[in-house]
């Protein structure tokens, strides 16, 4: 029997194929959490955290992430609502830090593994204090860490601590202007604010594994 270079590239395409499908962590994936959201001044923090998005591994080490979240934040609910609603999206890559560090590692069975991500996005945030103030649009830098679990081979329950850096943002928490509000005495009129996520969530790896 001749083995040709069309055959053996032929062979060695679909050898690798079929290891790429053998990994929980390769190919089409959809990822949703639902938790936390939260920041330290002021000092608030509320179960209203939600965000989904789909991810594609290349490999075992490393893939993409588009993904869409909310939050919300309210420093009074009554007599009247005051605070701010947000809503981004980002693009992130996304890394298996276990494979990374060490690929012949005791983890290396995918029951868990640790992910992380990192990206930058688009905020739009609405103030309900003032709700005639239009929408404040604001780029964002996101990272975070994912430890995972695997449920079966196409499932898997994380916790994720996620990070928002705010890079110029015109609304504060209580949905006021930033210029107005007592913690910058009058200045400036925007600001940078971090924001953190803690929550729960699922993913989904489409494919026979």
């Amino acid at each position: 029997m001749k083995f040709s270079v069309k055959k053996l590239t032929f062979f060695l395409l679909l050898f690798t194929s079929l290891s790429f499908s053998q990994s929980p962590y390769g190919g089409l994936a959809i990822d949703a959490n639902y938790g936390i959201s939260g920041v330290k001044d002021p000092g608030l923090s509320d179960f209203s955290h939600f965000d989904f998005g789909v991810r594609y591994m290349f490999n075992d080490l490393w893939g993409l992430k588009l993904d869409y979240g909310q939050d919300k934040f309210r420093t009074q609910e009554t007599p009247t609502e005051e605070g701010i609603d947000i809503s981004r999206i980002s693009a992130q890559g996304y890394f298996n830090l276990t494979n990374i560090i060490d690929s012949r590692s005791y983890f290396y069975s995918r029951t868990f593994n640790l992910m992380g991500h990192a990206g930058v996005g688009y905020s739009m945030q609405k103030s309900v204090t003032i709700p005639e103030g239009g929408t404040d649009e604001i780029g964002h830098i996101i990272f975070g860490i994912t430890p995972q679990f695997s449920i079966t081979d196409n499932l898997a329950v994380g916790l994720d601590a996620t990070g928002i850096i705010h890079l110029s943002q015109h609304y504060w928490f209580d949905g006021n202007y930033t210029y107005t509000s007592p913690e910058f005495n009058g200045s400036p009129n925007a600001t940078t604010t971090f924001i953190y996520n803690l929550t729960l969530g699922l993913s989904y790896t489409f494919g026979q594994q």
